[in-house]
């Protein structure tokens, strides 16, 4: 066993030695010239300034009904983007170098916990974090021609940046990050560590390829910028098509149109995903609480959402809406207001639960605009919902998801009108009133944004309209 774990080990230094060498020579080589596509926009609706409510004379629907769907949408599967219906590869793009299997590491794991002295510290949302690094390790670019590039990208990979590559990984587990949240991560240490600068991105490239990421390299106007292959659609950024693979600028720099991209695989590199089902692990700050009664007062939520997790998901770059409702909600938030809703649905059955958090969502949290509250469109994770003093139809059905899932357990989907977010729940025994099929499952309408309407009751003037099935899970 030793004698594997030696040849493993061995493999994998062989392996880094082998890419690290063949980096740094692709990259002395032209770089290739690319134009930035315009960026997807974000997903628009005409929602109404304040929300629809029932009218006392509509006729309660005891009869189900079936309500047309469009299509069905759903997360991809780890390492395959989504792509939208329009895209299509771009012929002439030049081919990315072959990728063999990227040998495992099987020394990298388990990895100590980073020792709280070490000597650079950085406060990643309000959390403190701590790796191997001191004033030596500073490098300096002369300029960001190939040669310049491939110099200083040479010289950090030559072993002096190792530990610190190790100690990145140990922090995103420590933390619980997904993906964007390691990428977040690194651009925030080498920007601290090198200024948001070239020297920067260099450091960045270095670290996301040897965590396995699918990054490259742009240059334009004398500056350097990473891009990051992503699994999923991000709206309202520029990007980039190499090689059937989207690659977006994620960072704030400034924009131009044409860009000289170093397009070197890495073996075994992989995209990065938005997608994640728990938040990360980050210190608590929490805010001011805020209050959320039912009308009739029977329901009382007192909650202090954690700022810097709020921080967090205000800085996440804009996606679909699956992706916002497949996080669980902290800990802490649970904690606060599961009890108090728990003892609201006692001896209730799955249509009346799903009701008396339906009729919550309708009273208790104040109706506005992505607009009126923004200045844009802002889809909120359930998460913020106790944050931010307002929500519109997609942010109440998001937490409505979460609600039903982790207090009955029950499945849900996600409802897109033209112009509305619903959800559908896919009760055990019959539910009556409207509802979407989904193979032979029945989900029955749930309108967080429809006042005063029940399980089973969708909006009227929706109720021919197809809409498109968003799976959660």
């Amino acid at each position: 066993m030793l004698e594997f774990q030696a040849k493993r080990r061995q493999a994998y230094a062989d392996f880094q030695n082998d890419y690290r060498k063949a980096c740094v020579e692709f990259m002395r080589k032209r770089w290739d010239a690319f134009h930035a596509e315009a960026p997807h926009p974000l997903p628009t609706r005409r929602e109404p300034d304040v929300p629809v409510v029932k009218q006392p004379a509509e006729p309660v629907r005891p009869h189900p009904e079936q309500i047309p769907h469009s299509s069905v949408v759903e997360l991809p599967a780890p390492g395959k983007a989504r792509q939208p219906e329009s895209a299509e590869p771009n012929p002439g793009m030049p081919s990315a170098q072959p990728s063999p299997e990227r040998p495992v590491d099987s020394s990298a794991e388990p990895r100590p916990a980073p020792a709280s002295s070490k000597p650079f510290r950085i406060l990643f949302y309000g959390t403190p974090c701590s790796v191997t690094l001191t004033g030596r390790e500073r490098f300096r670019l002369r300029a960001t021609d190939e040669r310049s590039v491939a110099d200083a990208w040479e010289k950090i990979s030559d072993g002096t940046f190792d530990t610190l590559a190790n100690e990145c990984l140990t922090l995103k587990t420590q933390l619980g990050l997904n993906d964007w949240g390691y990428y977040d991560l690194v651009r925030k240490l080498a920007d601290a560590f090198c200024g948001s600068g070239n020297e920067s991105a260099v450091l960045q490239s270095f670290l996301m390829a040897e965590a396995g990421y699918k990054v490259r390299l742009a240059r334009a106007d004398g500056r350097l910028c990473l891009l990051l292959a992503l699994d999923d659609t991000v709206y309202a950024r520029p990007y980039f098509r190499i090689d059937g693979q989207l690659f977006y600028l994620l960072d704030e720099s400034k924009r131009t149109s044409s860009y000289n991209i170093c397009n070197f695989a890495v073996p075994g590199e992989r995209p990065l995903s938005l997608a994640f089902s728990t938040p990360p692990r980050l210190a608590e700050d929490p805010c001011e609480p805020r209050i959320y009664e039912s009308s009739d007062a029977t329901i009382g939520l007192r909650v202090a959402v954690n700022r810097n997790l709020a921080a967090f998901y205000a800085a996440y770059p804009p996606c679909a809406w699956s992706i916002y409702a497949a996080p669980a909600l902290s800990e802490q938030t649970r904690e606060q207001i599961y009890p108090a809703l728990r003892v609201i649905i006692a001896g209730k059955d799955e249509v009346g639960a799903a009701n008396a958090l339906l009729h919550l969502l309708h009273r208790a949290f104040p109706y506005k605009t992505d607009e009126a509250q923004f200045g844009i469109e802002r889809t909120l994770f359930a998460e913020e919902m106790f944050y931010y003093p307002f929500s519109d139809c997609e942010d109440r059905s998001i937490l409505f998801v979460r609600l039903v899932s982790d207090l009955l357990n029950l499945k849900t989907v996600l409802l897109h009108y033209p112009d509305h977010i619903a959800t559908a729940v896919c009760f055990p025994g019959e539910a009556s009133g409207d509802y979407v099929k989904l193979g032979s499952a029945r989900y029955t309408v749930c309108d967080p944004t429809y006042i005063g309407a029940d399980v089973g009751e969708a909006m009227p003037e929706l109720r021919n309209i197809p809409a498109q099935i968003i799976k959660i899970d």
